[in-house]
């Protein structure tokens, strides 16, 4: 059984990866061969950010990656936006191999965890009748307010037919086309937040340094150094950047531990004037041999959750502290961002970039 909760989703948290289309299929064949069955766990479907790729060559003035071919379904499911995400495994299942897992929790809201399973008949009947001896039901006002807002208020025929034209012709629910125009638009939402986040954060990834003027006999020059403080990928899908610092380029590596210099920038992200709060990449590292090994070179941030406005605040927050963090050059003062941080008092106020409210 092959589950593509980290293997193969779409904006996959917290790295936002994504595999093309041509690896999923190479994927299926596989299981194919060897009968596995896939689940789809894809909670970030339908949050795909079709202008990152040209707009991370554009900033970054590289040339644009060849692109793919796109899928060809057999039959258009009569919606654009639909048709043009990258597809699911369940486009090319010809085996009924595919069990698709779906959640409301990313697009409708947090407090949403209900979901819907997509599958065969004959594995959908199973499920069930598992589920009925084995499985709390989700929660009933959930079901409840989502079925409301898809579907419109179901009252009895008869009580229904007791009220007015006017009350009877009121909200009536999301029905499918609203229910697809409400995803583009939240796609659309994210995709702004995610492009000004990633537009500032690469303004500000190199630091550069000024060295000594020399005289030459028609005019003055100096040679400029350029530091890659940190790197990252804009997201194709998802609700995260995942950056890697450059800790190795620090002036202090070698005479401070790459692990103590991450807990100190984390801490200095935290103080004023700069108050962000990013989540370390300790906390994804899925064993303590990669959390020890490279898990402390990262944090995830989260644009999702913040209005465009912090969005950009916090961006450049964060692309001010790392510049400020590699002025240090004294290790006492990462002892002494240590030591001098009342974690109360730095969270106040904190414009919280590691926020996942829907992970």
């Amino acid at each position: 059984m092959l589950s593509t909760n980290n293997n193969g989703r779409i904006g996959q948290n917290p790295t936002s990866g994504t595999l093309s289309i041509q690896r999923r299929k190479d994927l299926y064949a596989i299981c194919s061969k060897y009968d596995v069955i896939i689940i789809e766990d894809d909670p970030y479907w339908y949050l795909q950010f079709p202008s990152a790729t040209g707009k991370e060559a554009e900033a970054r003035g590289t040339l644009l990656p060849t692109a793919q071919p796109p899928h060809k379904f057999d039959k258009s499911t009569g919606y654009e936006f639909l048709d043009s995400l990258v597809p699911s495994y369940l486009n090319f299942d010809p085996d009924g191999r595919v069990i698709r897992l779906d959640t409301f929790s990313k697009t409708i809201a947090p407090g949403c965890r209900l979901g819907w399973i997509t599958a065969q008949p004959a594995i959908i009947e199973r499920i069930l009748r598992i589920t009925e001896t084995s499985t709390q039901q989700p929660s009933g006002f959930v079901q409840s307010m989502v079925a409301e807002l898809l579907m419109g208020p179901q009252p009895a025929a008869a009580e229904f037919a007791k009220k007015s034209k006017a009350d009877q012709l009121t909200f009536s629910g999301w029905k499918a086309d609203g229910w697809v125009r409400w995803l583009a638009g939240l796609r659309g939402a994210y995709e702004r937040r995610m492009n000004r986040m990633c537009t500032i954060l690469d303004d500000g990834r190199f630091q550069l340094k000024q060295g000594t003027p020399v005289k030459s006999t028609e005019s003055d020059w100096a040679v400029i150094s350029k530091t890659k403080m940190y790197s990252f990928n804009w997201p194709r899908a998802g609700m995260f950047v995942w950056l890697q610092v450059h800790y190795e380029e620090h002036p202090l590596w070698g005479q401070v531990e790459g692990q103590k210099l991450a807990k100190a920038l984390w801490i200095y992200l935290t103080t004023k004037p700069f108050l962000v709060l990013v989540s370390p990449g300790l906390i994804f590292s899925p064993t303590p041999e990669i959390a020890e090994e490279k898990g402390w070179q990262f944090f995830r941030l989260c644009f999702a959750a913040v209005s465009e406005d912090d969005v950009d605040k916090a961006s450049k927050r964060t692309a001010e502290a790392i510049k400020g963090f590699w002025l240090i050059k004294d290790k006492k003062e990462i002892d002494d961002v240590e030591a001098a941080v009342n974690v109360q008092e730095a969270q106040e106020g904190v414009m919280d970039l590691g926020m996942n409210w829907a992970c």
